[in-house]
């Protein structure tokens, strides 16, 4: 290495200058004596497009499980705004051994809600039997299937004696020989529920239930009973004697609360990568009016927008393509209603105020009165003169509840949130903004 050092210093003395090479010991200390050249950090792989297609597929999976607009849920961590309803039936249900009654519109979560009771029940040892009303049929054909149900171990039976006990009981099946075969039940407690109670129609058989809901408490039964069905109020579902109520707890099912909608959504999308900003967050809560069914629907396909489009963070107008498409869904059943609330928001006989006003009036309750509208309209700052056109204009999709008309009810339960997105899309057209349309200011 000296050798070749001192050959370069004889190049440079004679002036045949060469390359000059520090002896590696000396090459190192120079280098290390200068900082070291800034790396580009390594470009990300594109992703391939096949890749991509498969991971917005298992995003949209994962939406449509998660909002779960089709079906009821079976969880209470899925049971968003009705736990204090829940609690109210696990304590007067399981522990005060009372019977219950769960009512509400279409779309409010009854069903869900007894789904989820149902399986807190079965976790504390009690026996759950779900099973649907028809239409028709007197009270041996509602109550018997119930029995048959149960089974004879449940009544601490042998087989041929319980075949023989319900012998008798098909040859009369009155509310006592019911009531007296349920008070023979000693293993466990029984919770009977009897969903879509709204659709029976025989008033006797009705009556012959309030008999058997005071029998079965008369005798102490570990048998109760849960009626589920869609009414505005209790005394329409299941007529009972003034003796029976202390025996039985109302839940009626109202619109959840905003922050619990709120709550919903933001969890929900998050939980698939998705995000709403603050207008596309209020402009839902407004269109949805409390129902579950709406809440997870149009959140729901405003995700699924968002997916498509490979964006992250859903707005307004992410909302609104939602909205439109839930919208479309819709109108597969009920053309009518469909093209009657497209013609009534493009005509302007009606400012959009009115129509909004009205559509959350009927979104709000099952029924409604002209005098409901009244005070809607003049919240709105619209003059409530025009309420008696209004409702004739909308009369098709309207069904009147009694004679007098004095209460009103969309035909179609869901039909007013639909109303609501055709206001939300029109305010949208004429650049009125969101803010305004949270507000309700203007046409």
């Amino acid at each position: 290495m000296l050798r070749e050092w001192f050959g370069h210093v004889r190049g440079w003395l004679t002036g045949q200058r060469g390359l000059l090479a520090l002896p590696d010991p000396l090459r190192s200390a120079s280098q290390a004596a200068h900082a070291p050249a800034r790396r580009a950090p390594p470009a990300s792989p594109p992703v391939a497009p096949e890749r991509a297609v498969r991971m917005a597929e298992r995003t949209r999976t994962l939406a449509i499980r998660l909002f779960g607009a089709h079906q009821p849920v079976d969880s209470p961590r899925d049971l968003f705004g009705r736990q204090g309803e829940l609690d109210s039936l696990t304590g007067a249900v399981i522990d005060s051994h009372m019977h219950a009654v769960i009512y509400g519109p279409r779309g409010s979560g009854k069903t869900s809600l007894v789904r989820v009771f149902g399986d807190l029940a079965d976790a504390r040892g009690v026996s759950v039997i779900y099973l649907s009303c028809a239409g028709g049929g007197d009270f041996g054909e509602l109550m018997l299937p119930y029995l048959d149900e149960i089974g004879p171990a449940t009544f601490g039976m042998r087989a041929d004696d319980f075949a023989h006990a319900m012998a008798l009981v098909r040859t009369s099946p009155t509310p006592r020989s019911v009531a007296t075969m349920l008070a023979r039940v000693e293993r466990e407690d029984v919770i009977l529920i009897l969903d879509e109670f709204d659709r029976l129609e025989d008033k006797a058989t009705k009556g012959q239930i309030a008999l058997l809901i005071k029998l079965l408490s008369d005798m102490r039964s570990r048998v109760r009973l849960i009626f589920v069905g869609i009414s505005g109020d209790v005394g329409d579902l299941i007529d009972v004697h003034a003796s029976v109520r202390r025996h039985i707890l109302a839940v009626g099912l109202t619109p959840i609360a905003d922050d619990d909608v709120e709550r919903f959504i933001q969890t929900t999308s998050q939980a698939i990568g998705l995000q709403f900003d603050d207008e596309a967050l209020a402009l839902l809560r407004w269109l949805v009016c409390g129902s579950p069914y709406h809440m997870r629907l149009l959140s729901l396909h405003s995700c699924l927008c968002a997916i498509e489009r490979d964006h992250r963070f859903a707005n307004t107008d992410t909302v609104l393509a939602g909205v439109v498409r839930a919208r479309e869904i819709w109108r597969e059943t009920n053309l009518r209603d469909e093209a009657l609330f497209a013609s009534l928001v493009r005509d302007s006989r009606f400012p959009l105020a009115a129509i909004e006003a009205f559509a959350q009036t009927a979104a709000m309750r099952l029924e409604f009165t002209p005098d409901d509208l009244t005070r809607a309209l003049a919240g709105a700052g619209i003059d409530p003169a025009i309420m008696p056109q209004l409702i004739e204009a909308l009369s098709p999709a309207l069904g009147r509840l009694d004679e007098g008309a004095a209460r009103l009810a969309f035909e179609d339960v869901l039909a007013p949130q639909f109303l609501l997105t055709f206001c939300a899309v029109e305010r949208s057209a004429n650049q009125t903004g969101p803010a305004r349309i949270i507000k309700g200011e203007g046409r």
